[in-house]
């Protein structure tokens, strides 16, 4: 006999008749002793999940015997009864739940093994057993429960037989799978991963880096987050692969090495007629040596420069250098690659395969992209100089966001009630504190308020 719960409830005896039971009383009886195959199951337990949306009539335990009885002309002595409980006996191999648990596992080793063919046509037949949704039709608490529990399950192989095909180089079937998975689920980042992974790898970056543009405004708008470490990691890894055929959009410059080209990063930022923008994921000199580039040179008249270094720069001499030439150079905890763009033409990311290259990118969708990653980072970083000075506090002073944060923290505000009165993060809150301290030589922040308050910083605000 089998049994069978991934779609429509179903049972087939061994004469081959199949048996749709769906959503009757029985159907419900038989799905709840299912769930608990060879195990007995309680009277109270089968009558709440049988009437579990109203309450059980009177006659509900004489309603479950003949439900029992009507079962019985189905599957037979199967079904087995005692005092107070029944259970149905199923053997090794006759639900469908446990073949694909089987079918599974059994792929998953063989991906281990990197014998992709075989997991990749065992994860298949595993799938091959969704007939539907599962427990299609009940609507119960343990039916429900476990419908989302097998979908879960059957997103996971999915994306298994997705990395047998990618292993296999078939990346065209492994597209459509992940494609499936991210519209079934479309909160579920890992299948975004897989999806931008296996595009970037079937030789379609644009699409790629649409798919991850796609994930991330609806990661936005449902959840209010930015996309996770492992979904951006993939959007970088799309940024730097170097793709071959794409002609005059992407050529190669040297970084350094011992065949430099003087005119390739040089000549590039020498051609700014706008905006230049420097991304640094170290405390070293950045992407291309962009910045001691930069550095060397008078900045070109009109032309914005914004730098982003991670905090463990902060006291750099060539990002104090840029600066105070007039770059907008700012900070951020954590910055998540090297790139240079100039006048959202032209990307430069480093060619990690040798280290001493650097790829320039003219693909409207790589520049785009990496250009978006800066905007995203750039409002929440801490800028290494501040603006907006006050002119009789010059360099030591603060930007009107400091004096606004410092004035609500002296006012017995809260990181988190602050943060959400400022629309920033609570670890931005923390960073400008930090950094307004380390300007005022402060030990505490009441400290810093009262030095703030004394030089009239706050008075300033107020008047």
């Amino acid at each position: 006999m089998q049994f069978q719960l991934l779609g429509p409830l179903e049972a087939r005896p061994s004469s081959g008749t199949r048996i749709e039971l769906r959503a009757t009383k029985p159907g419900a009886l038989l799905a709840l002793l299912l769930l608990h195959a060879n195990a007995w199951v309680r009277v109270d337990q089968l009558i709440g999940g049988i009437w579990q949306e109203q309450a059980a009539p009177a006659s509900a335990l004489r309603n479950l015997r003949s439900y029992v009885w009507q079962l019985r002309q189905s599957v037979g002595e199967r079904l087995e009864s005692r005092p107070g409980g029944y259970r149905i006996k199923v053997l090794p191999g006759e639900l469908d739940t446990e073949l694909v648990e089987t079918l599974a596992e059994s792929g998953r080793a063989a991906l281990a093994d990197a014998e992709y063919e075989t997991a990749a046509e065992r994860l298949s037949a595993a799938l091959g057993h969704w007939r539907g949704e599962p427990f299609e039709g009940l609507e119960f608490d343990g039916a429900r429960a476990a419908a989302a529990k097998w979908e879960e399950r059957r997103a996971e192989i999915r994306c298994l037989l997705a990395e047998a095909y990618l292993a296999s180089d078939r990346a065209a079937d492994a597209i459509t799978l992940l494609r499936e998975v991210a519209d079934r689920d479309p909160l579920r980042e890992s299948g975004w991963v897989r999806l931008v992974l296996a595009l970037q790898r079937a030789g379609r970056p644009a699409e790629a880096l649409a798919a991850f543009e796609h994930a991330r405004k609806l990661l936005a708008r449902e959840l209010g987050l930015e996309p996770g470490p492992e979904l951006v990691a993939a959007q970088r890894k799309v940024l730097q692969a170097r793709q071959p055929g794409t002609g005059a959009k992407l050529s190669l410059v040297a970084g350094g090495g011992s065949a430099p080209r003087p005119a390739g990063i040089d000549g590039l930022l020498a051609s700014a007629t706008s905006e230049v923008l420097i991304m640094c994921s170290t405390a070293g000199p950045g992407p291309a040596d962009a910045v001691r580039r930069l550095g060397q040179a008078t900045l070109r008249p009109g032309v914005r420069y914004r730098v982003l270094c991670p905090d463990s720069a902060r006291l750099s001499g060539a990002l104090g250098g840029l600066a105070i030439a007039g770059a907008d150079v700012r900070t951020e905890a954590g910055v998540p690659m090297d790139a240079l763009v100039v006048d959202r033409a032209a990307a430069v990311l480093p060619d990690e395969r040798t280290g001493s290259s650097a790829a320039v990118f003219r693909l409207p969708g790589v520049v785009a992209a990496t250009a978006g990653l800066f905007d995203r980072i750039w409002p929440d970083a801490v800028p290494l100089i501040p603006t907006g000075l006050d002119d009789r506090d010059g360099a030591a002073g603060l930007t009107r966001r400091e004096r606004d944060l410092l004035t609500l923290l002296c006012s017995g505000s809260t990181d988190e009630s602050a943060a959400a009165r400022l629309d920033i993060s609570v670890r931005t809150v923390r960073r400008m504190v930090a950094d307004i301290m380390n300007r005022l030589g402060a030990r505490s922040r009441f400290q810093a308020g009262a030095k703030a308050a004394g030089r009239g910083w706050l008075m300033a605000e107020a008047g």
